[in-house]
């Protein structure tokens, strides 16, 4: 007599006949079940053990991203009506301009391309460096989301992804905006979180990034406000300083996080692949160039590692050229450059 699991929906969403197969990375699984397992058997035994649900981790992430959005998204509010309200110069905007570029830098090159891919070596006063950055742009504890992107990398938009337009934290099939507010910021919200035991390797326990994991309040402190309202001051004077802050803090931090979370939501469901039958990671123009590179998101995919998400001509990444000036001065080494044009890599 087959056994099934009663309301449990993590069965109910891999026992599916149109779980998605990625050609390419489970081709061997569907060729050679193990064990006599078959696919579904596999997926479940994969999400199983990646995924955990409630608990102290769910409700402290939920704080920390409703703590970010009230003082983010609220303070972008406000900096839109003082806007309005209040003349502003170019103090106000080459700050937002300065801080957007390194808002951007902390999370492609240090929570990114170093911290979960290992696209390059470097050493210890650089790591803290590179931690301090990321924790600045924050999107989040860079321990938690080193995790949860490899997790992302290993079930993309397949049950148990974090953060796909496709699928919720249970697998059940998403669509249209529901789809997209999911992958967009929904997720973080939500009961799933990544099991550190699965993917924390060479992450819990990392002295730099728990150094950052618990100064990273601080860290939002200094990109928020206490940066930004320096820069008002040295260049405009204490008349400038409010001005700044509501501009190149907290506005630049709001629509900075929209732009790295539209790589998630619409990253996933619009533009075009050079690498077909991964996933549903897309290319896409707009976000390609204001993330600096991280919007060449199928090309990152089909060579996570790569230091450079760069493909075609017009696929510029400027993140992959501050690297390569680092490396040019000695700071960071062992940079990994795959043939990008090559078939994608085994993940």
């Amino acid at each position: 007599m087959e056994t099934k699991l009663i309301d449990d929906p993590v069965q109910d969403a891999v026992g599916r006949a149109d779980v998605p197969l990625v050609p390419g990375r489970d081709a061997d699984v569907v060729a050679r079940p193990a064990r006599g397992k078959t696919y579904e058997d596999l997926i479940i035994e994969r999400w199983r053990s990646a995924v955990r649900f409630g608990g102290p981790e769910a409700a402290e992430r939920r704080r920390e991203h409703l703590v970010y959005a009230a003082i983010k998204q609220g303070g972008a509010l406000a900096a839109l009506a003082y806007i309005v309200l209040q003349p502003t110069s170019w103090v106000e905007w080459s700050g937002f301009a300065f801080f957007y570029v390194l808002n951007i830098l902390g999370m492609s090159i240090g929570y990114h391309r170093y911290f979960t891919h290992k696209a390059f070596e470097t050493s210890k006063p650089m790591r803290y460096a590179f931690g301090a950055l990321a924790q600045m742009g924050v999107y989040g504890s860079l321990k938690r989301w080193c995790m949860d992107h490899r997790r992302h990398h290993t079930l993309s938009d397949q049950p148990g992804d974090i953060h796909s337009p496709y699928v919720d934290d249970y697998g059940r099939p998403l669509a249209g905006r529901k789809g997209l507010k999911h992958a967009h910021l929904g997720w973080a919200y939500g009961e799933a979180t990544t099991n550190p035991d699965m993917y924390g390797k060479g992450i819990v326990g990392d002295p730099v990034i728990e150094w950052a994991h618990k100064t990273r309040y601080f860290w939002f402190a200094v990109s928020a406000v206490i940066a930004p309202g320096l820069w008002g001051l040295a260049f405009g004077g204490p008349g400038a300083v409010l001005g700044t802050i509501m501009v190149a803090g907290f506005l630049r931090l709001a629509l900075a996080l929209h732009m790295i979370a539209a790589v998630n939501s619409f990253g996933h469901r619009y533009g075009y692949q050079n690498f077909k039958d991964l996933d549903q990671a897309r290319n896409n123009l707009f976000l390609g160039y204001l993330t600096l590179g991280e919007g060449w998101h199928n090309n990152h995919h089909a060579h996570p590692r790569g230091v450079s998400t760069s493909v075609r001509w017009y696929e510029i990444d400027a993140s992959a050229w501050v690297i390569y000036a680092l490396e040019k001065l000695g700071l960071v080494w062992n940079v990994q450059r795959p043939d990008m044009h090559a078939r994608p890599h085994h993940r």
